[in-house]
């Protein structure tokens, strides 16, 4: 008895997954290709279709992902760093490393400079990164060449 029981659950498994009925997958197109593709001359691809039209900056909240192409990443703000030695000193601008709210910035003076031409510059370049990226701790070294 036992097995006719079972005999009949496992084949009602069988003959309720053979079913014609399509559940899911109703979205794709042939052979679930071309999620995110051109349908209906649409634009093509995923920026130009969902984020062109937001009416909103989407970089208001560092919590939430900037999506858009042109977004600011680490790399724009080591630029920044650099640009602002290059500008504001004679010293030539070193590697950035940037780490969560730090960032270890090394630059380059030239070989014979005092102790307090060192502390003065340093000084006024922390004030300088505070003022263009006030979102870091910025850890200056002064290396000479």
């Amino acid at each position: 008895m036992k097995h006719a029981v079972l005999l009949l659950v496992v084949c009602s498994f069988f003959i309720s997954g053979c079913s014609g009925e399509q559940r899911f997958g109703a979205d794709e197109d042939f052979d679930g290709e071309r999620l995110i593709g051109v349908k209906n001359d649409e634009q093509d691809g995923f920026y130009k279709r969902d984020l062109d039209s937001e009416d909103y900056n989407t970089n208001q909240n560092p919590n939430f992902l900037d999506l858009s192409e042109t977004r600011l990443d680490y790399g724009d703000d080591e630029n920044k760093f650099a640009e602002v030695i290059e500008l504001n000193s004679d010293l030539k601008p070193g590697p950035v490393y940037i780490t969560g709210d730090t960032a270890r910035v090394t630059a380059y003076a030239p070989s014979g400079i005092s102790k307090e031409e060192k502390k003065r510059v340093k000084r006024e370049l922390k004030e300088k990164f505070l003022e263009v990226t006030p979102r870091y701790h910025v850890k200056l070294t002064i290396k000479e060449r």
